[in-house]
């Protein structure tokens, strides 16, 4: 250790002193110099019997320097020592610990990296007529922190401006009513009154969709939300300014989105209001079933399908999400007046793909028991306003807000947002729900049918919400080998394989090495914050600055 650190000290005497003081006649000088004067608090290194060395000038005068060094050891802590050089009648004095050395300096400099040439004072007794060692050569190599950027926060961030939209794509096709009604100014009773002509005779109709990409997007297979509008399953359309607007703007994310419309209408007696909700239901499958067999086409990745619907909307998508055919509603099959509506997935087009919801933004949706929960392990976000009387936020008949308790009289009980939520935390799901206090029905637009202040909340807490659902499992700094806890270690990697890139940066230390997804540090114990960052990109475009401390 005593060598190892006297050959460092002759090179730091060269590095500091050769690069500031005054040129000496007395010195020989062999090669053709280029004087390159090194930069304060930048470290070099020097390998030395195998070992490393750093070491970084702090204070740098005429004639006096100080800086620190370390030997690069097994430990992940590199303890720091202090030391002083002085020029005294040409004669190059370095300080450590309680030693004091002195030498004359031939040097070359070459670009950042130096070449020293020096030569040691012998020991008194050992020189007669030549006070000085044979020259020997040193070579310290400056050290440069590794490359580190960050990636466009996909999913995150708009990283999008330019969407392309197709519309009406044609996902099936069912016998109904009518499958668009843009009639959100008018009062529910005007709407049935208007309907009722409508719902005497079922008639062949296209199921229709429109869907949106990212323009001159490079990842091939992405997330995909589909959104459901709401209405009562009676009014709405695909192109509501919310439906379209929550489509563009998950698009500008990254996203492929689209927004479909489905059979609508019901003749307004007994239990013709699930019949139309489990028809909306059997639709919403068809058309995953068609874009999960146009996959290709459409560039999703199939193992991220997302769910969105408002009212109505949501009530088709937690169906969709959960409901299976064993929890179809009584009304859906065959009785003395209604024939059998099929199962799920009989209607709409003979695509018999499967698949799997991953999430579901439920706005102020519903279900009939909360018991279907437990079919899927899909995770859910809602929003539900405390004052909603049109779908409750707990256990009780919809539309409250209709007189005469009309409601109650062709309608059933639904559980709203917060009875989904204590059944999904009951089965450990994960969940988050927010309670838009005092706030009706459709709380995302004001009385003029305008996108509000909620409505962009609403898409910033889905944002976090599929986001964290998006990233790796695996996206997480460990020590290598893994140890329990957060602690110090020379070794630590991102254990994932579905990466693109990663860069690495410090604070508190110094990353000696990178070879693919892992990284060598070597932490400074007198620093009062110790930090590593991986900036990491995974194949599926997300991107995550993950972080470690202790």
């Amino acid at each position: 250790m005593i060598l190892r650190l006297i050959t460092l000290i002759q090179l730091l005497i060269i590095i500091v002193f050769y690069c500031s003081a005054k040129s000496n006649n007395n010195i020989e000088k062999p090669y053709e110099q280029t004087i390159i004067k090194p930069k304060l608090n930048n470290w070099y290194y020097a390998n030395i019997n195998d070992s490393l060395i750093y070491f970084r000038v702090n204070i740098l005068k005429e004639n006096y320097a100080e800086g620190e060094f370390f030997l690069l050891e097994k430990s992940p802590y590199a303890k720091k020592e202090k030391f002083k050089v002085k020029i005294n009648d040409n004669k190059y004095e370095l300080s450590y610990r309680d030693k004091v050395l002195e030498m004359k300096v031939l040097t070359s400099a070459r670009n950042e990296n130096i070449v020293f040439i020096y030569s040691l004072r012998k020991k008194p007794f050992m020189w007669i007529f030549n006070r000085w060692e044979e020259p020997k050569t040193f070579f310290a190599a400056k050290f440069r922190e590794p490359d580190y950027k960050t990636f466009p926060k996909r999913y995150k961030e708009k990283v999008f401006s330019d969407i392309n939209v197709k519309n009406d794509i044609i996902y099936g096709k069912a016998k109904g009513y009518w499958t668009s009604y843009p009639a959100e100014e008018e009062s529910y009773l005007d709407i049935l009154l208007k309907g009722i002509l409508s719902t005497l005779k079922k008639k062949d109709l296209e199921l229709k969709a429109d869907v949106y990409f990212p323009t001159e997007d490079t990842i091939k297979e992405r997330p995909f939300i589909m959104f459901i509008h709401g209405g009562a399953f009676y009014i709405g359309d695909k192109q509501s300014d919310a439906m379209v607007q929550f489509c563009r703007y998950f698009t500008s994310l990254g996203y492929v989105t689209a927004s479909i419309n489905y059979r609508l209408g019901f003749i307004p007696l007994g239990s013709e209001v699930e019949r139309a909700g489990y028809r909306a239901l059997q639709d919403a499958h068809a058309a995953m079933r068609y874009f999960v067999e146009n996959r290709t086409r459409f560039g999703i990745d199939t193992s991220k399908i997302f769910l969105g619907g408002s009212s109505a909307g949501g009530i088709t998508a937690l169906n969709l999400a959960f409901m299976r055919n064993n929890n179809r509603p009584k009304s859906s099959f065959k009785n003395l007046l209604n024939e059998d509506l099929g199962k799920i997935e009989s209607s709409g087009n003979n695509l018999k793909k499967n698949f799997s919801i991953k999430s579901v933004i439920n706005m102020w949706g519903a279900v009939e028991n909360t018991d279907i929960l437990k079919n899927s392990k899909a995770s859910v976000i809602s929003f539900h306003g405390d004052a909603d009387l049109v779908v409750p936020i707990n256990c009780d008949y919809p539309f409250k807000d209709i007189q005469a308790n009309f409601s109650s009289l062709i309608l059933n009980k639904v559980c709203g947002s917060l009875e989904i939520h204590i059944k999904l935390r009951e089965l450990e799901r994960k969940e988050e729900l927010h309670i838009l206090k005092n706030k009706g029905h459709s709380p995302h637009v004001d009385a003029a049918n305008k996108l509000n202040d909620v409505f962009y909340f609403i898409c910033s807490k889905s944002t976090d919400f599929l986001y964290s659902e998006l990233l790796p499992e695996c996206a997480r700094i460990n020590t290598y080998p893994k140890t329990p806890g957060k602690r110090a270690s020379s070794f630590y990697m991102v254990d994932c394989n579905n990466y693109r890139q990663i860069y690495w940066r410090i604070k508190g230390g110094l990353i000696i090495g990178t070879k693919n997804n892992t990284v060598r540090v070597v932490w400074f114990d007198d620093e009062p914050e110790h930090k590593l960052f991986a900036s990491v990109l995974f194949d599926n475009g997300i991107s995550e600055v993950l972080e470690y401390w202790f």
